[in-house]
């Protein structure tokens, strides 16, 4: 005669091996969910800070937006500089924002 059993699988399983199992799937579908996207999170945590030298293109009230090589209109708020003053600003590779700036004389 064999035992015969009412409970499931998981009833059988210790609360630890559970949780265990719950976090490996849980960290495969967010390993997956990465690889689809491109790594985008990887992105964000590894991103290369450039320090540039350019000159203000546009001044509109205490705005200056600069033009990087890299193609990105950049905005400083409370620019206290002028249109065509040289500049040394950093940002971050891909961002619309500086980092910081300062005028090079």
């Amino acid at each position: 005669m064999g035992y015969e059993s009412d409970s499931s699988e998981f009833a059988r399983i210790s609360t630890k091996k559970l949780a265990i199992l719950f976090g490996l799937a849980f960290f495969g579908a967010f390993m997956l969910i990465q690889m689809v996207q491109g790594f985008p999170l990887a992105e964000i945590l590894f991103r290369q800070t450039v320090t540039q030298e350019v000159n203000v293109s546009i001044k509109q009230g205490d705005v200056c937006v600069i033009e990087p090589p890299d193609g990105q209109p950049k905005s400083i708020q409370g620019c206290p500089y002028n249109i065509g003053d040289p500049l040394i600003v950093t940002y971050y590779e891909g961002s619309t924002n500086v980092e910081s700036h300062r005028l090079n004389k």
